[in-house]
């Protein structure tokens, strides 16, 4: 297994935590290089990002060959990275590559920066009082207001009665996505648990009305938190499939980058250092794991477009911008680092 403190060299490797460090390491391999050896030619499709551990290699695209050595500020990056190859890369001197699974490494991502919390509070603001009357409190919230009128309708006669006695669990952290759910009656406890299993931490308590799920449902990711009755619990719960037809699709309209129009504001949810590196003209960072502490220095009324280099992130922070009532729109499938523009 590849050592995990090589890890904190390269962004965004760096930033992942070490349980994710240690299980991406398992799916990660160092592969040395002689002279004039191709690492991987350009146009190919990548399914690993590479890192430049040792030595000194040439990065070969239609306009310029970029000579780059370990330890530069340049080599803290993935080398051409991109759901296919945008260079040729020829080891120059004797070189050691690092090679990470990269859809693994996108999940771990979008995961740790969604910020551990899988339970959004549908009802309203803090402090409003619960409602006794769960269909109301979910009628009323800003996500439903985005949801067709026909839509609405079908999702109440798609959901189906479940119950949990005190102390069982709903869902479990790590667990793949399979319902929403929404809490009917009773109380229930959201806890996130250590990568050992040895402690715990609680992050919420749900009443009447909350509802908690969805995260999962919309990155494809495992859930990132457990939820636990507190008391004997009535739940209503709507299949992933429901989720996203019913749900899921009205809080993520799509956006063509070709069509950008001036009033348009695009907001770039990767982590600073990514953006630092390069991003689109005009794009502000907001990066996903700071989301939820930056929604009031966002504009009601204004527009937004959304991306990141995969399209994963991005789905996440568009769901929940619009759950919140803000204007914004996916660019789907993300944007190639090919067409950022490099930062000085």
């Amino acid at each position: 297994m590849v050592n995990i403190s090589l890890f904190g060299r390269f962004v965004p490797l760096q930033s992942l935590v070490p349980a994710d460090r240690a299980q991406l390491a398992k799916q990660s391999s160092l592969v040395n290089y002689h002279p004039g050896q191709v690492v991987f030619s350009r146009g190919e499709l990548a399914r690993t990002q590479a890192f430049l551990i040792e030595g000194e290699i040439e990065l070969q695209d239609e306009q310029r060959a970029l000579r780059l050595k370990a330890g530069e500020p340049e080599a803290r990056y993935a080398l051409a990275p991109g759901q296919r190859r945008s260079a040729t890369a020829v080891s120059l001197k004797p070189a050691q590559i690092l090679f990470v699974d990269r859809e693994l490494l996108d999940v771990m991502l979008t995961w740790s920066q969604t910020g551990g919390l899988e339970v959004r509070d549908l009802s309203g603001g803090p402090g409003e009082a619960e409602g006794s009357d769960w269909m109301t409190a979910l009628l009323q919230s800003k996500a439903f207001l985005r949801v067709p009128a026909g839509n609405i309708a079908q999702i109440f006669s798609s959901m189906e009665p479940v119950s949990f006695e005190a102390g069982e669990t709903i869902i479990s952290q790590g667990d793949p996505g399979d319902y929403y759910y929404v809490v009917t009656e009773g109380r229930a406890q959201v806890v996130l648990e250590d990568p050992g299993g040895h402690s715990e931490e609680e992050l919420a308590q749900l009443g009447v009305g909350k509802g908690f799920g969805e995260e999962a449902l919309v990155s494809g990711e495992p859930r990132n938190a457990t939820v636990r009755a507190l008391t004997r619990c009535q739940l209503m719960r709507l299949s992933s499939a429901s989720f996203s037809r019913l749900l899921k699709a009205p809080l993520l309209p799509e956006a063509q980058l070709g069509e950008l129009r001036p009033d348009v504001q695009l907001l770039d949810v990767r982590l600073p250092s990514e953006f630092e590196r390069g991003h689109l003209a005009g794009a502000r960072n907001v990066p996903l794991a700071r989301l939820r502490r930056m929604f009031d220095q966002l504009v009601a009324d204004q527009e937004y477009w959304v991306y990141c280099d995969t399209g994963r992130r991005s789905a996440s922070a568009v769901f929940l911008l619009n759950e919140r009532g803000f204007n914004a729109r996916l660019i789907k499938g993300g944007v190639p680092a090919a067409q950022f523009s490099e930062v000085g």
